[in-house]
């Protein structure tokens, strides 16, 4: 996914709460470069910086993370997570389940062993371990 998709998919999560959009507009990019920063870490052990040339925050609507495809859509889990957790109960309510499937991505992706598992043939969650 490219970020301008990942932009629109927390757009449409949060498609009920069109007349909070003024208040989290200017944040969003912020957002997901922290869901970013937190898969990088448990991929590859890095952090998401702009002196980082492997993974640099993501800024152009082009940018696709650097990370396997399945895990781009939870970034706008994590995104759409950080615009509830301030609003109302009930808001915060509805933001718990994008956090959740977030943190599970993350367990996943470390289960995995990140990056090194997958040069590896380490997949504890498909049951390809190596023999």
């Amino acid at each position: 996914m490219t970020l301008l998709e990942i932009k629109n998919q927390i757009m449409f999560q949060t498609n009920n709460d069109t007349d909070d959009i003024g208040d989290f507009t200017p944040y969003i990019g912020e957002y997901i470069n922290d869901g970013y920063d937190q898969l990088v870490k448990i991929y590859d052990k890095q952090h998401v910086s702009t002196t980082n040339e492997t993974y640099p925050p993501l800024t152009e609507d082009e940018d696709v993370p650097k990370t396997p495809e399945w895990t781009h859509k939870y970034l706008a889990d994590w995104a759409s997570w950080l615009i509830y957790r301030n609003g109302n109960p009930q808001k915060q309510q509805r933001g718990m389940a994008f956090r959740e499937a977030f943190l599970e991505m993350l367990r996943k992706v470390s289960d995995d062993g990140g990056k090194y598992g997958e040069t590896h043939g380490i997949s504890k969650n498909f049951y390809n371990i190596p023999r």
